[in-house]
């Protein structure tokens, strides 16, 4: 992970909680507990306190858009289709895409697989419970078929949403290291490379070029691009929207 030196006072309020949790006089005592520490326990910590795991569902509409109305129908005649929510966070990206699939493709077989390096938002994405902030950009109606709103003010994503989707703690640098089960047809990314220097950026769109099925599709946050990073994607135009699609050998 990578954070520019602007913000250099934001790492050092996220530093100074976990110092204060553990309960330690300065930053050096900490920086020794993190070059010691042989089960990298208080690492992950660290990772889950500086790592902005802000999101809600349906988010970037016009990308939504073009998954639905262009892409999932060229490619819903290859039997199942296998997506990728690369740094899923609490797990509303994995489950709108569940929600599209279920309500627009009702006769694809799918499987999502949404994937984190913070143990806290991975277990918020199985458990499923969620804010008002979250759920405001879903339909009422749909809204209504797929949540309860029943858990101390919170929605609770229902069990039978759940199905098909399944969520794991990993590192996007250890994609590769599960080949049998790392082949997807799309791999959602939004808004997790500004964290990546430019060589660790090279590292895991590498991987995700290797993991893509043939003409597999690649979603990134709207401020982000490949340029620089490769050349092994086609950039697709869409209203509103940017998609890079995995050239052919």
């Amino acid at each position: 992970m990578f954070f520019p030196i602007s913000r250099k006072n934001y790492i050092e309020q996220k530093i100074a909680r976990r110092i204060e949790a553990i309960r330690l006089n300065s930053f050096s005592e900490y920086f020794n507990v993190l070059k010691k520490e042989l089960i990298r326990t208080e690492i992950i910590k660290l990772f889950n306190e500086i790592t902005v795991n802000e999101t809600f569902f349906f988010r970037d509409m016009p990308q939504l858009k073009a998954l639905k109305e262009q892409i999932l129908p060229q490619i819903q005649s290859k039997g199942t289709i296998r997506i990728l929510s690369a740094g899923c966070s609490s797990g509303e990206e994995a489950y709108t895409l569940s929600i599209i699939l279920r309500e627009y493709f009702p006769d694809l077989n799918f499987n999502i697989l949404g994937i984190d390096i913070s143990d806290l938002v991975v277990a918020k994405a199985i458990k499923a419970h969620y804010s008002d902030y979250a759920v405001r950009f879903i339909p009422q109606n749909i809204r209504q078929k797929y949540f309860d709103h029943k858990d101390h003010g919170n929605w609770v994503y229902k069990d039978e949403g759940k199905k098909n989707v399944e969520f794991r703690k990993m590192n996007l640098m250890e994609l590769d290291a599960q080949p049998a089960s790392c082949r997807f047809d799309i791999i959602f990314c939004r808004y997790v490379l500004i964290y990546f220097d430019l060589d660790s950026k090279k590292k895991v769109v590498s991987k995700f070029g290797s993991c893509l099925n043939k003409a597999g599709h690649l979603f990134m946050g709207n401020s982000e691009s490949l340029y620089s990073v490769t050349e092994n994607f086609d950039m697709m135009h869409f209203p509103s929207a940017i998609v890079y699609k995995k050239k052919e050998k």
